[in-house]
């Protein structure tokens, strides 16, 4: 009989040690689950803000766009107004595909090779934004000044030396940006990890 109760014991403590394991471990993925996002959220944060900036601009330029008399200021504007809600549209898709990751509902291998393919794709689609938001920069600024009753080529030196120092602030600025996102994007990758270890 004693050895009977033992065995039930040992069998009953077995499995109680095995479900306290598969809950650790589904703690610990959940952790770092949020970990992870946490990680990207210094990035969708910035996003945000900047999809917001870029919302309000679309707005502010198609309600004032009646004071653009030059059929090219026009043309310039419009496309403004289509980059202004484009950029934000396709760096938030692109963040979303790296917060689709779900450590826990994926193997790791399957974390991190997903993860890899929406970095990859994310860091693609930060560089066009760039490439546009350049373009944005170029067709926007006689758009912006029009609008302002002002004639860029009644300012001096504007081609010359203000505007080619606007673009290497612009440019200054998207590369420490794009530093500090693969910096954040670097650290969830690092969480990921974690989950082998």
């Amino acid at each position: 009989m004693e050895l009977e109760e033992m065995k039930a014991t040992w069998e009953a403590l077995s499995q109680k040690v095995a479900q306290q394991e598969k809950l650790t471990h589904k703690m610990i993925e959940n952790m770092t689950h949020q970990k992870y996002k946490s990680r990207l959220n210094n990035i969708l944060y910035p996003e945000i803000l900047g999809s917001i900036i870029c919302f309000l601009g679309a707005i502010f330029m198609i309600l004032n766009f009646q004071a653009i008399e030059r059929p090219i200021m026009q043309v310039f504007g419009i496309l403004s107004i289509l980059l202004l809600f484009g950029l934000p549209i396709i760096s938030l898709a692109s963040l979303s595909g790296l917060r689709k990751v779900n450590v826990s509902l994926m193997t790791y291998a399957e974390a991190i090779r997903n993860y890899s393919l929406q970095k990859i794709r994310f860091q693609k689609l930060q560089k066009l934004n760039v490439s546009m938001a350049l373009l944005f920069l170029l067709i926007a600024t006689p758009v912006f000044m029009e609008m302002n009753g002002k004639d860029i080529s009644n300012i001096p030196y504007f081609w010359k030396l203000i505007f080619p120092l606007g673009v290497i602030l612009f440019l200054g600025f998207s590369v420490w940006v794009l530093k500090n996102y693969n910096s954040a994007l670097k650290k969830a990758e690092d969480t990921l990890s974690e989950i082998q270890k």
